[in-house]
């Protein structure tokens, strides 16, 4: 099978399985809303956003992994070096949250912290595993096996959660119930696919460069998580002004509009780094269609958001969460462009651009920090910074692709 086939398989599979978890996500997130009052449904949006947060950060070691690896049939030091970089991982990550906890866990969480931070811990733990062993199944181009621990880990969660939600189990069951699907995905597409994956792919890098170029990655995936999963844990710090009705009523508008958008480019960041990484030369070219195309997509959503969206939400809940029509268009909106840094941030990175790369991503999230720090906290004054943020990021990123793919990699 040729490259150009293979890779066309593999979108197939990462759409398929994309898809599958995007709607196992929406009856989540349709559901605990139904079966909790809006104060409650807060608590849950911000220990949901904390764990995915955290986890879009962890999500930077997939796509090092992602970019370093590259299928061989001698692994025989890539399984040493991996296993090390594993471990160094889980240590760091583990332990840095574990230490900052008590920092910070009262006041995002509130009464319920004390059941929240073990399983957000072993969300940690279970994601920093799903992570290496995703990145090593991309480099291996073994695309059912990750289009399986997306579609596993998605069933086993939509299930844990609707369950003790419908059963009227309190917030820490459900924090476990969004927990443990993390631990039982790796270890399972481990002991299908994990061990043979490890032997058929070569890393282009050392232990100790991987660690460096981390640090990139995941502080990229970090401000990746402060502009999509965590916007409702900064919502529920820098927003309060907007009163527990209204600002529900937005999280759940930017939760269920934002999502058609999003996650598939944010699902695709590994394929799309791979991709880039094997065809540079037409990385420039593919990066502005898509672009393009995506731009439109958007703006159609965004027209039509303004009187499918408010339907939806009264049918789904009456008059509970209400905002006016034109926020529906403009959140669609911030969605599409949060989307078009999804696409440019892995054109820079395959081109070895850690530092643009990073530096885009960081300056989109310092962007949103400062307009929703800066501008008054009315629905205005939340919305512009979600449009504006993402334009910011995908400016810094493009600048990489001026640069010729063969002297890219030395200018970074």
């Amino acid at each position: 099978m040729t490259d150009v086939a293979d890779g066309r398989r593999g979108l197939v599979y990462l759409l398929g399985a994309t898809g599958i978890a995007g709607v196992a996500g929406y009856v989540i997130q349709a559901v605990v809303p139904a079966f909790i009052a809006a104060e409650d449904y807060v608590t849950f949006s911000v220990y949901w956003s904390t764990v995915y947060l955290i986890v879009a950060a962890i999500a930077g070691l997939q796509q090092e992994i992602a970019r370093a690896a590259r299928p061989s049939a001698d692994a025989t030091r890539t399984r040493g070096a991996l296993a090390r970089y594993t471990a160094g991982a889980v240590i760091v990550v583990v332990g840095l949250t574990a230490a900052s906890a008590p920092a910070w866990a009262a006041a995002v969480f509130g009464d319920a912290a004390g059941g929240l931070v073990p399983p957000l811990l072993a969300a940690v733990l279970g994601y920093t595993l799903v992570a290496v062993l995703s990145g090593v199944f991309y480099g291996a181009r073994n695309w059912k096996s990750v289009a399986g621990m997306t579609v596993l880990d998605a069933a086993l969660r939509v299930v844990a959660v609707v369950g003790v939600v419908a059963a009227g189990a309190g917030i820490a069951v459900v924090g476990w119930a969004v927990a443990l699907p993390f631990l039982l995905s790796a270890l399972v597409l481990w002991l299908v696919s994990g061990r043979r994956s490890v032997s058929a792919i070569v890393l282009d890098a050392s232990g100790g460069q991987l660690a460096r170029n981390s640090v990139s990655t995941v502080g990229a995936a970090l401000a990746t998580g402060v502009m999509i999963s965590g916007l409702p844990l900064l919502l529920g710090s820098l927003a309060q002004g907007l009163g527990p009705q209204l600002l529900a009523s937005l999280i759940l508008v930017i939760t269920l509009t934002r999502a058609p958008l999003v996650i598939p480019l944010l699902a695709m960041q590994s394929y799309l780094v791979v991709t880039f990484r094997d065809d540079p030369s037409s990385a420039r070219r593919r990066t502005v269609v898509w672009s393009a195309c995506l731009l439109v997509v958007t703006a159609v959503l965004a027209v039509a958001g303004t009187a499918v969206g408010p339907w939806v939400v009264e049918v789904l809940y009456g008059d509970k969460y209400d905002v006016p029509s034109l926020v529906y268009a403009a959140v669609i909106a911030s969605a599409g462009f949060t989307a078009l840094l999804c696409l440019s941030g892995p054109a820079a990175l395959a081109r070895g651009r850690h530092v643009r790369y990073v530096t885009g991503w960081g300056a989109a999230s310092v962007a949103l920090l400062t307009g929703l720090i800066v501008l008054p906290t009315t629905l205005e004054g939340v919305v512009i910074p979600l449009m504006v943020a993402p334009l910011v990021g995908a400016a810094v990123h493009l600048t990489a692709l001026a640069t010729p793919p063969e002297t890219a990699r030395e200018q970074d």
